[in-house]
């Protein structure tokens, strides 16, 4: 949420200004001069009776001590749950939709059984059961110990965590001694802790650490677009359009194309998995949102240089109409608003689509990945330079904790793991090759002769790919979305395979993951701007937010599908229009705006 050359919203600022004071408290500022340890919330656990004990002469380790249950091992992460004692904890996570293995059977999740003493009872669900096991999960107040990615706002953070008191304030937790890794990541990142904090001044969910070098993190715009080059080939087309007007045409030269000529019986120029095609043309409209799929969320607007609610500008219009042409043209899917990402990597798969709207090519085309560019951010009448979001190099956090866990500190310590040296790798990459951690289940990672990392399954045959591997070997969670340092997990990786002095890889352009990367990298700069801090509403706007946004959203969703597919008349977008106002979006637009009142922008 660093805007460079921009003021930070008052709210914010006066979270890091909370943070800072408490910082002065950890440091020993307090009257009695002397070292303390200290946890992030504003109420510690130490119950009344153990601070009585030390402060009549107890030695500061063992105060500190008493704060945890003795079945907690503080001396080291192996074991977490000290030998001899048995702690279960129920996980709800969310796994990616090429995941075939038994979970259970997962390496990082035999690891943290084994070499951790903590058992795992793990439920799963995927893009397409998420959302209603999660609003049950809500509704009924039974939350497991552990919520893994699985798409909670910030104001979830204030529905659930401070007003609903069915998360745990993880910040209440975190210390020197029982959360080491989060302690120095959340002190050493005050806008991180801001982003992660609600109005209450508590944390109820950790932020997720990027990295930040050429082709990761916040190098990187959030737009992935690729383009087939034998499709730019087949149609004579030689270079990237820069302009919205030349994207379209582009579409339009490869649906003239002979399907039979490029092997397919139909083309489809653009499919997306997760709304990537709408954050494109969105962008090219000058608004930079984070929710590409809710046009009632607040976006910033380049041209404008304000907060804006996309649905009720003028130019929305724009948007719908060049929808409804992409639609009845052909260029996008019938099933448009409702394909999920498995229809439409079989569509690439079979190579029916030239402008591929996913994560990464080889996600679906493993033997092609390096036969696609990526598509520059385009401009347009509405946005004279292209833009995508620049990618943070922290976000709000995927992961929470249920307030009525029975273990609230071994989950504490537990993620903590995550963001070690060591968790941060074996999350997602499992173990190096020859350690003695493989327990027999994987091969491991090693370093090849130009001294990038190679995984044993993946050259033996045994996987198709790094992601393959990742997520069906080793995972407990979709480790690129959840807890964890990347940063870390780019360089600790390497000490284990052998490197004495570790340093951020170069991109490796015969490798499929820095493939992407690489050519992200080269179409986004240039063009990155930062979106919109995470918004925090006061408890008083909460609920008259929440009913006209409810109303407005589900309106504007239906219509616009509508207008899309030709159900309605665009003759009647004015009509649209002043339905909205009907229904209180001038209101809500103020609410939005008071919330961002001292937001001044990026530069």
């Amino acid at each position: 949420m660093t805007i460079q050359g921009g003021t930070e919203m008052k709210r914010v600022w006066k979270r890091v200004i909370a943070v800072g004071m408490a910082a002065m408290l950890v440091c020993g500022c307090g009257a009695g001069g002397g070292e303390q340890t200290a946890s992030l919330g504003e109420q510690s656990p130490v119950k009344a009776e153990q601070a009585k004990e030390t402060a009549e002469g107890s030695s500061e380790e063992a105060a500190v001590d008493t704060q945890y249950p003795e079945y907690l091992n503080l001396d080291s992460f192996r074991p977490i749950v000290k030998d001899g004692e048995e702690v279960t904890l129920r996980v709800l996570t969310m796994r990616e939709s090429i995941a075939n293995s038994d979970i259970n059977e997962n390496w990082f999740v035999k690891f943290i059984e084994e070499k951790l003493n903590i058992n795992l009872e793990i439920e799963e669900v995927n893009e397409s059961t998420y959302e209603e096991r999660r609003n049950l999960m809500l509704a009924s107040n039974d939350l497991p110990d552990i919520i893994l990615n699985m798409h909670l706002s910030a104001n979830d953070m204030v529905n659930y965590g401070m007003d609903g008191q069915q998360f745990l304030p993880m910040s209440d937790y975190i210390s020197e001694k029982l959360t080491p890794n989060l302690y120095k990541i959340i002190t050493e990142n005050e806008m991180a802790k801001a982003e992660n904090t609600a109005p209450d001044g508590k944390m109820y969910t950790i932020p997720n650490i990027s990295a930040s070098f050429p082709g990761w993190g916040d190098t990187l715009g959030t737009q992935r677009v690729f383009i087939d080059k034998r499709y730019m080939e087949a149609a004579g087309i030689e270079k990237a359009p820069e302009t919205l007007d030349e994207f379209i045409e582009m579409l339009r030269e490869f649906k003239a194309l002979d399907p039979a000529s490029m092997g397919v019986d139909e083309i489809w120029p653009m499919v997306s998995t997760w709304g990537n095609d709408k954050e494109f043309l969105q962008n090219a409209f000058g608004w930079v949102i984070s929710d590409v799929g809710d046009m009632t969320t607040p976006a910033w607007d380049v041209e404008t240089k304000e907060m804006v609610i996309p649905c009720s500008q003028e130019k929305y219009g724009d948007y719908v109409t060049l929808l409804n042409t992409l639609y009845s043209e052909r260029l996008i899917h019938p099933d448009f608003f409702t394909i999920d990402k498995t229809a439409a990597r079989a569509l690439y798969a079979e190579g029916a689509v030239p402008v591929l709207c996913d994560a990464a090519p080889y996600l679906s085309i493993p033997e092609r990945f390096d036969e696609f560019i990526a598509a520059t951010p385009a401009s347009s009448k509405w946005c004279v330079n292209g833009v995508t979001r620049k990618t943070p190099s922290y976000s709000l956090g995927t992961v929470c904790i249920s307030a009525d866990t029975e273990y609230p500190e071994v989950c504490m310590r537990l993620l903590d793991y995550l963001y070690s040296d060591e968790g941060s790798v074996y999350r997602l990459y499992g173990c190096a090759e020859g350690s003695e951690d493989s327990m027999g289940i994987i091969e491991g990672f090693s370093l090849d002769e130009d001294g990038k990392l190679i995984f044993a399954d993946v050259a033996s045959g045994k996987y198709e790919s790094d992601f393959d591997y990742w997520v069906n070997a080793v995972e407990l969670s979709a480790g690129g979305n959840g807890p964890g340092d990347e940063g870390k997990m780019k360089l600790y990786s390497q000490k284990l395979a052998g490197v004495e002095k570790p340093e951020y890889p170069k991109l490796d352009l015969t490798n499929p993951d820095d493939h992407y990367r690489s050519i992200c990298y080269e179409a986004h700069q240039g063009h990155l701007v930062d979106g919109l801090p995470s918004m925090y509403l006061e408890a008083e706007q909460a609920a008259r937010y929440t009913d006209l946004k409810t109303v407005i959203k589900n309106y504007v969703n239906t219509e616009t599908a509508k207008f899309v597919v030709g159900q309605r008349s665009l003759d009647e977008l004015s009509d649209f229009f002043d339905e909205l106002k009907n229904m209180g979006i001038e209101e809500y637009i103020e609410i939005c705006k008071d919330v961002y009142a001292d937001y001044a922008g990026p530069q």
